[in-house]
């Protein structure tokens, strides 16, 4: 069996920290050229220590790609995009819909809505719904809810999500969202009231940057990630709950976002390069590189993921992952 996670009482919520950061500045907003590396520094200081005071119920492990899907790979999508996706295909979906019976999803930072659109595919059909929410709103909702009419979009922020969330709803996923969330501590209490109050067999599944990124990504979100401040979370959750924390990439991963995006995008912001991103003009070889650092990756232990995957099962009948 799997150890619980502890719980943090939702009472005297005020006096709670909002976020796991030790700041609140948000790089999604331009940064000038003095608050740039403020909050570079601040977000070095916040990934110190990544290995300390981890939630001991918080169980870690890495994500190898089933090699069934080598095969799959032929995209223009960054490497962390890409290993999350794999991640997203490869989830039991089977187990997933024995365990919660017809799944319907809240996507917390939707953007444009596609990963409705992948879930359902990936899963074979065992969606049943899904919502999406994202604080702007895109022109790609009307024409997903349109094709497909167990789509829904609403326009709204984090904070507001405890108001509108479904009734029938069991799984809350999130891609490359929490980072750009404010307060994504009070959001995770806001689900984990919706549980207790509830009591439904709930699964959360989302996926954020690691430390790493703050190299491979200029301006991007409030903060990146690492086990430290991801207990942070784990620890909002009831005893009815366990955490699997999944590395997902790793260093060859790291070397050629650098190489084929990091990089060239540099030198193309100095202007010593022409182009910014390899991936448009050099698509084949890129392809080929990335399926053989997947290939390559397997049964080899994850010391610097590229990104994470943090699944939270509460009340839960067994354990599926």
């Amino acid at each position: 069996s799997l150890p619980r996670l502890q719980n943090t009482p939702l009472h005297n919520s005020m006096t709670l920290p909002i976020s796991t950061s030790i700041h609140s500045i948000n790089a999604d907003n331009k940064l000038s050229l003095f608050k740039y590396p403020i909050w570079v520094f601040l977000n070095m200081l916040n990934n110190s220590f990544p290995n300390s005071n981890i939630d001991s119920h918080l169980i870690m492990q890495d994500y190898i790609p089933n090699s069934a899907n080598k095969g799959w790979i032929n995209t223009r999508s960054s490497p962390p995009r890409m290993i999350s996706d794999l991640f997203w295909k490869e989830l039991p979906w089977e187990s997933i819909e024995d365990e919660l019976g017809q799944i319907n999803i809240l996507d917390t930072g939707c953007g444009s809505g596609n990963y409705g659109v992948k879930l359902s595919q990936y899963s074979r059909g065992t969606v049943d719904s899904y919502t999406g929410i994202d604080n702007s709103p895109n022109d790609n909702w009307k024409i997903l809810a349109d094709q497909y009419t167990n789509f829904k979009f609403y326009c709204l922020n984090s904070s507001e999500i405890l108001s509108m969330i479904p009734n029938d709803t069991n799984m809350f996923i999130s891609q490359s969202a929490i980072e750009h969330l404010d307060e994504e501590l009070t959001f995770f209490r806001i689900i984990s009231e919706y549980i207790q109050s509830s009591g439904k067999n709930i699964i959360q599944v989302h996926l954020f940057p690691s430390s790493i990124c703050l190299k491979l990504y200029f301006t991007h979100g409030v903060r990146q990630y690492t086990p430290r401040t991801i207990s942070k979370i784990t620890r909002i959750f009831t005893p009815d709950s366990y955490a699997i924390l999944y590395g997902l990439g790793g260093k060859a991963f790291n070397q050629l976002h650098y190489s084929y995006i990091t990089k060239p995008n540099l030198m193309y912001k100095i202007g010593l390069n022409k182009i910014r991103d390899l991936r448009n003009i050099k698509t084949e070889e890129y392809n080929k590189r990335l399926r053989k650092i997947i290939l390559l990756n397997k049964n080899k232990v994850i010391s610097q993921p590229s990104f994470y995957a943090l699944i939270i099962h509460s009340n839960y009948n067994k354990l599926i992952f």
